[in-house]
């Protein structure tokens, strides 16, 4: 498992992470595989923080991640997750 922080983003640090599963242990096995990675995938989550990323009230919702939820690579599942956050931050923020 990989794991990323960064932040303050408006406030909030995000903590993203990403770790590799085999492809059967998701619900389903739609996302084409790379060359070479046909047995697992990665799966990446994240959770926002005010005071740090080691502050125990974490800020704990379901973001909607579209139809992409599974990754070639560590880094894209972090990637995309920590958007998805800067993103939902930002929808808060701004009243949308």
């Amino acid at each position: 498992m990989a794991e990323r922080v960064s932040g303050p983003y408006r406030g909030y640090y995000i903590s993203a992470t990403a770790r590799l599963v085999p492809v059967g242990s998701t619900s389903s096995a739609t996302h084409g595989d790379a060359p070479g990675n046909v047995d697992s995938t990665y799966v990446g989550s994240v959770s926002l923080a005010e005071l740090g990323p080691d502050d125990p009230h974490r800020m704990e919702t379901l973001l909607e991640l579209g139809d992409k939820q599974r990754f070639d690579s560590e880094e894209e599942a972090l990637a995309f997750v920590e958007q998805a956050a800067r993103d939902y931050v930002d929808r808060v923020l701004d009243g949308h």
